[in-house]
């Protein structure tokens, strides 16, 4: 791989461009706001994509391309050799069936029209009724609508022409965690770097799926090379590096960083984020993934943690603090 576009610039897509960057690949970041601060939710840049030339390999750079726009997205990928797809939108259902289906369309649609291949960062909720661990090979078991929209986007990857690899990964932490999408920043390690005691919406004594973002983006650029040259129409489902600590397990190694005494994290009820849930639109879909929160949550490795290695958990609430 020579050169790559990487569609957002949030906690993996940045951490992908670093990784990418380092290995002496050119790197395209495209965002709606070109690098700049990002634009209000929902709004859309009237401008096309500008120019692409290059800066030396070391130095990505980045473009203002709305990748649901076609032609925007078309002129953000030319002459790349792979696309890392890591776009994303608010966390609520109901704008997820808006914007995603019609974003990955675009995305699998440019990489079939480039003959190259896309990769995807998964999450978990697809398999969250599942009673074992997932794995490569897991039915899909989704609990709510969340989950049923992640269902429908991995069946019309597997269905589409295009060269594609999905990479599920457990919750995120590590150097690039964002403390409004990573809930071990927001609910463990923030709070408690501030003196405060940690409260989680979940059981803190079961065993919970944590990815270092480091090893999900080392896992996503492996994966770009894998289906370098399979088929078209060839999807692959895999999993990134995982460990199962428990959330009590974190609470208290973060303590134990910062030379604190080590306090019991507040397990908060499923009817309390219930309750918050009716003023709270963030609570409410939060609540209807109980049981990846109350219930064990176990990721089982699949091959790529042979291939890139998994960090220690403990590496990842280091780098986060």
């Amino acid at each position: 791989m020579e050169s790559a576009l990487v569609i957002g610039n949030g906690q993996i897509g940045s951490e992908i461009a670093a990784q990418l960057s380092a290995a002496g690949v050119s790197v395209r970041i495209a965002t709606r706001s070109g690098g700049r601060k990002p634009a209000p939710v929902g709004a859309r840049t009237a401008e096309a994509a500008p120019p692409v030339d290059q800066p030396p390999a070391s130095s990505p750079v980045h473009i203002t391309a709305d990748a649901s726009d076609r032609g925007q997205l078309a002129r953000a990928a030319e002459g790349v050799d792979a696309i890392f797809a890591c776009a994303h939108a608010p966390y609520d259902s109901r704008i997820w069936e808006q914007v995603l289906p019609r974003l990955d369309a675009a995305v699998l649609d440019t990489a079939t029209e480039r003959g190259i291949p896309v990769v995807f960062p998964e999450s978990v909720y697809a398999f969250a009724g599942l009673a074992t661990p997932i794995t490569e090979t897991s039915p899909f078991a989704p609990v709510e609508d969340k989950g049923r929209i992640r269902k429908r986007l991995l069946e019309a990857r597997a269905a589409h022409s295009a060269a594609s690899a999905s990479v599920i990964a457990g919750d995120l932490l590590g150097r690039s965690a964002e403390p409004w999408s990573s809930v071990v920043r927001m609910c463990i390690t923030e709070p408690i770097s501030k003196g405060r005691r940690a409260v989680v919406p979940a059981r803190t004594d079961v065993a919970h799926g944590i990815t270092v973002i480091a090893d999900h983006a080392s896992a996503m650029v492996r994966a770009a090379e894998l289906i370098e040259d399979v088929p078209a129409g060839t999807h692959r489902l895999l999993i990134a590096p995982a460990s199962n600590p428990t959330l009590g397990e974190i609470a208290e190694h973060t303590s134990s960083l910062l030379g604190q005494k080590s306090k019991r994290p507040i397990s908060v009820p499923r009817w309390v984020t219930r309750s918050a849930g009716v003023a709270e639109r963030s609570f409410f879909e939060l609540n209807r993934l109980a049981p990846i929160w109350y219930s064990p949550c176990v990721i089982a490795p699949g091959e790529l943690a042979a291939e890139v290695g998994t960090t220690d958990w403990r590496e990842g609430v280091a780098q986060m603090l």
